[in-house]
């Protein structure tokens, strides 16, 4: 009789101590997935677009971070024009950035390469998330590689919204 009190005693602690474990896993699982949202959005506020295109006597750099464009021509960085980008523009930019894989920026390839020998400004797209910098291969400004030619449209649009003020 006392072996088997013993045998029911010990099987009733382990199924316990079986749930009290998938509780325990279950309330860290969601604990996870909360600060991982939450580590999303912050990677979020901190994500830099930065679209520059330089030759002789001529640069353009272009920052999108949060709610703000910085665009400026002044090689120096001293003449640095900021604006909020509206809602809807913002919107539009945020949905196209979506759909970029921005991992494989550094593969892509330019459809001409005359800013190679000075007849077209050079460009390129740097992406910064986080701690990580995604950046496109040199290519023509005003000929983008397809993958990212919304992208670098939609920019210049949201610059050009601003730049006669």
């Amino acid at each position: 009789m006392k072996f088997l009190f013993s045998l029911l005693t010990i099987i009733m602690l382990n199924e316990s101590c079986n749930s009290t474990k998938e509780a325990t896993l279950n309330t860290r699982e969601a604990e996870t997935s909360v600060s991982n949202k939450k580590m999303q959005d912050s990677i979020d506020d901190q994500m830099v677009i930065e679209y520059r295109a330089s030759t002789r006597g001529f640069f353009e750099l272009i920052t999108i971070k949060g709610d703000s464009i910085s665009f400026t021509n002044d090689y120096n960085l001293k003449r640095i024009n900021t604006f909020a980008i509206p809602a809807e523009e913002k919107e539009e930019f945020n949905r196209l950035l979506s759909e970029l894989d921005i991992t494989t920026l550094s593969e892509l390839e330019a459809p001409s390469k005359t800013h190679q020998y000075d007849a077209a400004p050079a460009a390129f797209l740097k992406v910064t998330k986080g701690d990580e910098k995604f950046m496109s291969p040199s290519f023509d400004h005003g000929k983008p590689p397809k993958a990212i030619s919304d992208i670098i449209e939609k920019i210049l649009s949201i610059k050009s919204l601003f730049e006669k003020q």
